[in-house]
């Protein structure tokens, strides 16, 4: 009788021991396989820059000649600079694309009203350098402006190769303009 009970004791035993649970190794391996699953696609991206951003400049050559220049970046369109991946793991880069709006004003009246972006040079001129361009900046030439010929001048850059034209634009009294490549790059 003390034979039965031992033998039905370890047979209890070892009835109790294997209740299905996972061992250390089987709980850490299954950890990091789920670990694995959620972060096997993580992508983040990266826009320079990263919220909207307008720059407003007034200038006033004289008493009666007033330059009004709107730089402002678009947050639908950007230009892909680029992309890297390491493991499960993928950071990709963007520019947002830059544009100008100018109003040259005397006391009665607007002269000349632009608008300046990429897209307008690159319908103009089917050099490559237009492909992945964004406006830089607008600025009014001080030292070269005045009241008879207003300066303005125009930086695009390729972010993904740091390629850009430096442009400038002389506009008359009467609102004619000219525009003449002073420096490039790239």
């Amino acid at each position: 009788m003390r034979n039965l009970f031992i033998l039905t004791s370890v047979i209890s035993i070892v009835f109790m021991a294997c209740d299905g649970r996972q061992t250390k190794k089987e709980a850490l391996e299954r950890a990091i396989f789920e670990f694995n699953l959620r972060n096997s696609d993580s992508e983040m991206f990266n826009y320079h820059p990263e919220a909207y951003v307008e720059i407003v400049t007034d200038t006033i050559i004289s008493n009666r000649t007033n330059v009004h220049i709107k730089n402002y970046s678009l947050l639908d369109e950007q230009i892909f600079v680029s992309s890297t991946t390491k493991a499960n793991y993928k950071e990709t880069t963007y520019q947002r694309v830059f544009e100008s709006e100018v109003i040259v004003s005397t006391a009665s009246k607007d002269v000349f009203r632009t608008h300046i972006s990429a897209k307008k040079f690159k319908l103009l001129d089917a050099d490559p350098f237009w492909i992945n361009v964004t406006l830089q900046h607008v600025w009014v030439n001080q030292d070269l402006s005045t009241d008879d010929d207003i300066i303005l001048d125009m930086s695009f850059i390729n972010p993904k190769n740091n390629a850009y034209r430096l442009y400038r634009m002389s506009i008359d009294p009467y609102g004619q303009e000219s525009v003449n490549l002073i420096e490039e790059r790239g």
